[in-house]
């Protein structure tokens, strides 16, 4: 979906060589409580659509603003994810986004690249 201040874009999922089937869910934009319905409804409908082992990356880089809501959203996708046998993952955090990740404890849930890759 995309909006005035924010868009959300799933991928197609795409195998790596271990036959893990990983979706990425490509985020853009502010955050906030005018986008946690349709950023839950999107994680939610991955989870749904995925099969055990496989995993849900969720690229933040273009994120320039998180609020409560969202996080909340976020912390739903996880929690379906993780009753569906899969993993999600958050990548790409930057600046206030980052800080706000590791002030309520997601650190766990996110898989940067290592720098130079």
């Amino acid at each position: 979906m995309t909006d005035d201040y924010y868009s959300i874009t799933t991928g197609p999922a795409a195998a790596d060589v271990g036959g893990v089937v990983t979706v990425r869910v490509t985020l853009a934009g502010s955050f906030d409580i005018g986008a946690r319905d349709e950023l839950r409804d999107a994680l939610l409908a991955a989870a749904d659509a995925g099969a055990p082992g496989d995993r849900i990356l969720v690229d933040l880089g273009q994120v320039r603003f998180v609020d409560s809501e969202a996080i909340s959203a976020l912390i739903q996708g996880y929690l379906a994810a993780e009753t569906a046998g899969l993993s999600l993952r958050l990548t790409g955090a930057t600046g206030v986004v980052a800080k706000v990740l590791t002030v309520i404890g997601l650190d766990h849930l996110r898989e940067d690249p290592a720098p130079g890759s």
